[in-house]
């Protein structure tokens, strides 16, 4: 097949620069490092797509004929005629504009003379600047690449490059592979349950963004196409929202880089077109959508071509998780996968202490997968025994009880709290003027002493939708400068408390009362309660009910003043022996009467 004989010639090209480049030696050269950079980029790219490595071929190989033109410019080829030199250095040139032309093509128009000679120019010029390589530590960077053209065109001396590039080049079909065939066919099986299924393709390089871009609008709406690359936030954002709207882009496909700090939980369905050497960088993608607020199943594809390297590390990798979440319990008894925890924990200990590029290199060098194994092995050890030495130093949390949490959840709601928040407002004398989710508030005067506080907020919202896609809106919760000082407001000495006495349809008549209990305890932490409790008659609406009520009416009655105010005795006396019951180390108790509710 003609994909597998392309793939074994650029292995075997491979090969051939990372011994120029002297793999395996303890020391190497500045020139051997350059030559082992360029043989990790087109080893990365060729997992891409067809159309991703033959234009970075081209690309190398304009920057070899344009080194040689520069060379002969400059006199470097000694004891040559003038009309010889000339001869050559026309013959390169024309040779570059042939290969500028079919790398610009994609662009969708005619390339001229002038345009090709501009973006040569532009390449000498580069080349004229002599790029560092130093050693990678982190290893992110080339996991984040779109193009890695700074790389492809630096100097590597390889024996008869020129001549096997241009092979090379002739031999790889750049049109759709099998890879892309593949995704068709999951996308038209997911689109038969669910023909208006959102979808996200991640791929590192630009080229194969184009390249799916343009084949997947052979068989869908270009129109229903996004992407998101390396630019302006603002283009990134476009795309997004057209991506969160309901009727617009069905396919979002962004490089890693691109999409970077965007989220996009709107969506349920990835497709890792090819997967960075990293695996963290592809934790990292999924994180994209599976984050807080995706309310249904994450479904994540990798697409990896069969018999490659890529194929043969990522399935030892996997192997050698689900071995190490199985001794230690850490299998999801439902998917029968490694728990999302550990998965991120080992993978994070791996990206910060494992050389990738080494270990993908070994594996293109030598075949010899048990090698690569072994490595591997070593490396999710190692990371095992690293973030178990960390648990130790942390607070020990075996005996955590998620369902303490769940009590907490939901019981109160950002609408509430805007509720709370624009009766608040309203009431101390600023304004609160809402345009559907988008509010504006101009912050009343006992607010602006607070800390990050600012005189105007133009485009604020409670709807965490709203607020992850729309330009320049700002989500307000707990946490929020406006709301963290319009709580603490409320709870200081300046506020004495309220009285309300009110008559309300289809409500019992009762007589409650709120508090507010500060506890200090002996190692000088604090913690403050709120309690509500009947005086008299029965229990009747929630403080959440009474934000929602408007039709109260005045009521001139109300109770002896020395009922409520022995009532009110005697419940606090028997709050504090409570909270000394429940808890250990308390030396002190302050409690506050924040509000009186009379209603009939």
């Amino acid at each position: 097949m003609r994909e597998q004989r392309f793939y074994d010639r650029l292995t075997e090209y491979l090969r051939e620069g990372y011994d120029a480049a002297g793999a395996g030696q303890d020391k190497t050269t500045k020139q051997q490092r350059a030559v082992g950079f360029v043989m990790a980029t087109f080893q990365k790219i060729m997992s891409s797509s067809p159309r991703a490595i033959k234009q970075a071929l081209r690309r190398r190989l304009i920057a070899l004929y344009a080194r040689k033109q520069m060379s002969l410019e400059s006199g470097a080829y000694g004891a040559i005629t003038r009309a010889e030199i000339s001869s050559k250095i026309i013959n390169y040139q024309e040779k570059m504009r042939i290969i500028v032309a079919e790398l610009l093509s994609y662009q969708g128009a005619t390339i001229d003379y002038m345009e090709a000679d501009s973006y040569i120019t532009r390449l000498k010029q580069r080349l004229m600047k002599r790029p560092r390589f130093e050693e990678e530590v982190t290893h992110w960077a080339l996991d984040a690449m779109e193009t890695g053209n700074g790389i492809i065109e630096t100097t590597a001396n390889i024996p008869n490059e020129e001549k096997k590039i241009k092979e090379l080049i002739e031999l790889v079909d750049e049109g759709p592979d099998r890879k892309f065939d593949t995704l068709i066919r999951a996308i038209e099986q997911i689109r038969r349950e669910n023909k208006n299924e959102k979808m996200i393709i991640f791929t590192q390089y630009l080229e194969t963004l184009y390249f799916l871009q343009d084949e997947i609008g052979k068989y869908y709406d270009p129109e229903k196409i996004a992407i998101i690359k390396g630019g302006p936030l603002e283009d990134k954002i476009a795309s997004c929202e057209s991506f969160w709207d309901e009727d617009g882009a069905q396919f979002l496909i962004s490089t890693s880089a691109g999409g970077e700090g965007i989220n996009l939980q709107v969506c349920r369905i990835l497709f890792n077109y090819d997967l960075p050497w990293n695996p963290m960088a592809v934790e990292q993608r999924i994180g994209r959508i599976h984050r807080y607020g995706q309310t249904e199943t994450v479904q994540v594809y990798h697409l990896v071509a069969e018999e490659t390297i890529e194929e043969k590390v990522y399935a030892i990798l996997e192997e050698k998780l689900f071995e190490i979440a199985m001794t230690i319990g850490k299998v999801d008894s439902i998917t029968g996968e490694v728990s999302e925890d550990l998965r991120s924990e080992i993978l994070g200990y791996l990206g910060s202490g494992t050389n990738y590029t080494d270990l993908y290199r070994e594996a293109l060098i030598y075949r010899n997968y048990e090698r690569t194994e072994q490595e591997i092995a070593e490396a999710i050890a190692n990371a095992k025994d690293a973030s178990e030495a960390l648990r130790q130093l942390t607070l020990d949390l075996s005996t955590f009880n998620l369902e303490y949490y769940r009590e907490l959840e939901g019981k109160f709601t950002l609408e509430n709290l805007k509720r709370f928040t624009e009766k608040a407002i309203l009431r101390l004398g600023g304004a609160f003027i809402p345009s559907g989710d988008i509010i504006q508030i101009t912050v009343p005067p006992a607010l602006k002493k607070y800390p990050d506080v600012a005189s105007r907020y133009e485009n604020v919202s409670f709807s965490r939708k709203t607020a992850t896609r729309k330009k320049n809106v700002d989500l307000l919760g707990i946490g929020h400068p406006l709301i963290d000082a319009l709580l603490d407001f409320y709870k200081s000495e300046s506020v004495s408390g309220e009285l309300l006495n009110a008559e309300c349809d289809d409500m019992d008549t009762c007589l409650t009362a709120r508090y507010l209990f500060t506890i200090e305890f002996e190692d000088g932490t604090r913690r403050e309660l709120y309690q509500s409790f009947l005086l008299d008659g029965k229990e009747g609406l929630s403080d959440l009910d009474f934000l929602v009520c408007d039709d109260f009416r005045a009521n001139e009655s109300l109770k002896p003043l020395s009922f409520v105010e022995d009532k009110m005795k005697m419940f606090t006396q028997n709050q504090e022996a409570k909270i000394r019951s429940d808890y250990d180390g308390v030396i002190n108790i302050r409690h506050k009467c924040v509000g009186i509710q009379a209603t009939s």
